[in-house]
């Protein structure tokens, strides 16, 4: 190919010469010719890309259809139940539960029941006449001076830097008319996170980004300047994320502009490192002690921190640590090993954490052995999408649930999976201006609220046909999976019951 694309090129060349000496009107041709020419000189040279080499000019093509792999499986050669993270089925639900259309689907299912792993629920014979539930959780322990009532599906973090102003605003906005509260992820708290007045969990990450001094290290007074508004109604450490745990975050440098470095407190135009640990604490009674300066400096508040589950012997010495004091967080989140993230280590991002369902059980477990479920309330975070999600964690122990990629999609994410490289094609994950423009926050902000409430609707319902009058009859043995080809077992027989339970 090598040898071919200079001979092919040389006799080009010649031809197009040949036809404009002949007809010079034809002149226009040796522009169309001289680009491709140039580029496949340069592959001809090129040393770094062996396909390019290999195949001037049409090496090009593999390399842009290996880029757009993704983007191609999506649109066209998925069938509905592919698709991954979250498959076409998935992602359907939000989308018709956002632009409120018409939630009902035709024919049957799509997803085999007998394929090992598949989960479903049992109904009643007799359904419930009225479910009365205001599906909201008090957050709080007796440590606690300002407790909160939260919804059971909130949004989970994601920075301004991570995610575009408008998609920040759309979500402040639809987390107010729905009731639901926003997480701001580690990126400080921004104008517009306060925009709508909806409720804020502020989010404090290792960077300490918005209340930190010049070092990089925690800054109490800045810290308490955001923790006294009135908008925020919690806040939570994060000592590691689902979707890379144990490892630390960047933000490019070309997405750190003028005001994201204010809001950050950081230089702009500089690549933005998280650290994978808190300089503030480096053990359980240090943490404890981070816990309770927090709390006063907020006057009560309710104070969590955000985790995914690894060494699970550390974990148990953690809450150990909590009962011997008799001083610990008001909640814990729990981020599942399947959680998102704009940008992660590969080895983090696919083999590392323990998975949402069996984090939150062992979670849960651990806390009742302890004595101390009713003090910390848990939240769970991995792939929540539908009522039947809701439910699956509240089953195994979850107070709430957090949604991020749920709520990314009733933005209009369409999955292009762009969001570490400033392209992303819907405004979302972006800070170049005129995709972000793209965004129309008044129309999004209202698809966020009707997500959210079609989904509380839904999980309303799905109660209903379990039988079910509120969540206090939410049970492990209602759900049922499938464990082999000729055997299933519901949740109650795979998961064993807390000894305090």
């Amino acid at each position: 190919m090598r040898k071919g694309f200079i001979i092919t090129s040389i006799i080009l060349v010649l031809a197009v010469a040949t036809i404009i000496i002949m007809y010079p009107l034809l002149w226009w041709l040796a522009l169309v010719l001289l680009p491709f020419l140039i580029l496949g000189l340069i592959d001809y040279f090129h040393k770094s890309d062996n396909i390019r080499r290999t195949f001037p000019l049409f090496g090009r093509i593999t390399n842009f259809l290996e880029k757009q792999r993704h983007v191609v499986q999506e649109t066209v050669l998925l069938n509905r139940t592919e698709g991954k993270p979250f498959n076409w089925i998935q992602k359907e639900i939000v989308y018709k539960r956002a632009a409120n259309a018409n939630k009902s689907q035709p024919f049957g299912t799509q997803i085999p029941y007998d394929k090992v792993g598949r989960e479903w629920f049992t109904h009643s014979t007799y359904p419930a006449k009225e479910v009365n539930d205001d599906f909201r959780v008090t957050f709080g322990s007796s440590k606690c001076d300002k407790p909160y009532s939260a919804s059971i599906l909130n949004l989970a973090g994601m920075s301004y830097g991570s995610i575009s102003k408008n998609a920040t605003l759309a979500l402040n906005g639809g987390a107010k008319i729905a009731g639901f509260a926003q997480n701001t992820g580690e990126g400080g708290f921004t104008p517009y996170h306060q925009e709508y007045g909806a409720d804020i969990i502020f989010q404090i990450g290792t960077g300490y980004f918005g209340c930190r001094t010049e070092e990089g290290n925690f800054d109490p007074e800045k810290f308490q300047e955001i923790a006294l508004y009135e908008v925020v109604k919690m806040i939570e450490i994060k000592i590691s994320q689902g979707a890379k745990p144990g490892f630390g975050a960047i933000l490019p440098a070309k997405k750190n502009t003028e005001e994201i470095a204010k809001f950050r407190d950081v230089e702009k135009g500089t690549e933005i490192l998280s650290p994978p640990h808190h300089s503030a604490f480096g053990n359980d009674e240090e943490m404890i002690s981070f816990v309770e300066k927090l709390r006063k400096l907020s006057n009560g508040k309710p104070i969590g921190i955000k985790l995914c589950i690894g060494q699970k012997d550390e974990f148990e010495r953690m809450v150990q640590s909590f009962a011997e004091k008799q001083n610990y967080p008001d909640f814990i989140a729990i981020d599942g090993a399947e959680g998102g993230t704009g940008a992660a280590h590969m080895e983090s991002l696919h083999w590392a954490g323990l998975p949402i369902v069996e984090a939150i059980h062992f979670a849960n477990r651990i806390l009742k052995n302890y004595d101390l479920r009713d003090e910390i309330k848990l939240m769970a975070a991995g792939k929540i999408i539908s009522a039947f999600d809701i439910y699956r964690m509240l089953a195994l122990g979850a107070d709430t649930c957090y949604s991020a990629r749920g709520m990314m999609f009733a933005l209009g994410c369409v999955q292009s999976l762009k969001c570490n490289l400033d392209t992303c094609p819907t405004g979302i994950t972006t800070m170049v201006p005129s995709r972000v423009a793209s965004l129309v926050v008044e129309d999004k902000k209202n698809k966020v609220a009707n997500y959210h409430k079609n989904t509380m609707q839904a999980f309303k319902e799905l109660l209903g046909s379990m039988g079910l009058e509120n969540r206090t009859g939410v049970h492990r043995k209602y759900i049922v999976r499938r464990i082999n080809e000729t055997e299933t077992k519901t949740y109650q027989e795979i998961f064993i019951k807390p000894s305090k339970e």
